[in-house]
């Protein structure tokens, strides 16, 4: 196994265990517990769609063969596109982790919350419109549909949870 696939392996593992603990730990801690409104549940919904990515990223060079693509390129820019890929995708795991553990920490309503909330609206938006006028998968349209599809959805779950925490 390389080194990208051990370290996909290690952050699922703490993403999976140590992390939900930590939460659940400090969810009985006058944060409201297991309370959620409308607009918590969407935003855990779409932190776990995010966190879901940005595991998914970790594996993708591998699973795609990007290596092959550019048999003959530089290791220098081959480390940089595999750098790129990797810090992607842990700063997608972190923001999807943290969407999902907000909920069990604070009120979303505050102004710190709705700055967050609809911070992660502009980044799903952009990302949505993105693959509509410049898709990617195009060579299998169920792809190209399909993360249009996930792309949207994610977008109208932290629409969903930030409008719920701006009318709060």
């Amino acid at each position: 196994m390389n080194k990208i696939g051990r370290a996909t392996i290690a952050i699922a593992i703490f993403m999976a265990f140590a992390l939900p603990g930590q939460i659940f730990a400090q969810s009985g801690e006058g944060s409201g517990g297991l309370d959620f409104s409308i607009g918590d549940i969407c935003q855990i919904a779409g932190g776990a769609v995010a966190l879901g990515f940005g595991l998914w990223h970790f594996a993708v060079p591998e699973l795609y063969g990007w290596q092959s693509y550019v048999p003959e390129a530089p290791d220098t820019l081959v480390d940089a596109v595999a750098a790129t890929n990797f810090f992607f995708s842990l700063s997608l795991s972190i923001f999807g982790a943290a969407n999902v553990a907000a909920p069990f920490l604070g009120d979303s309503s505050t102004p710190a919350g709705r700055s967050w909330l609809w911070a992660n609206v502009g980044l799903w938006t952009a990302r949505a419109l993105y693959q509509i006028i410049k898709p990617q998968g195009t060579h299998n349209p169920a792809l190209q549909w399909g993360m249009t599809g996930a792309f949207v959805a994610t977008d109208l779950l932290f629409l969903a949870a930030a409008l719920s925490a701006t009318v709060m």
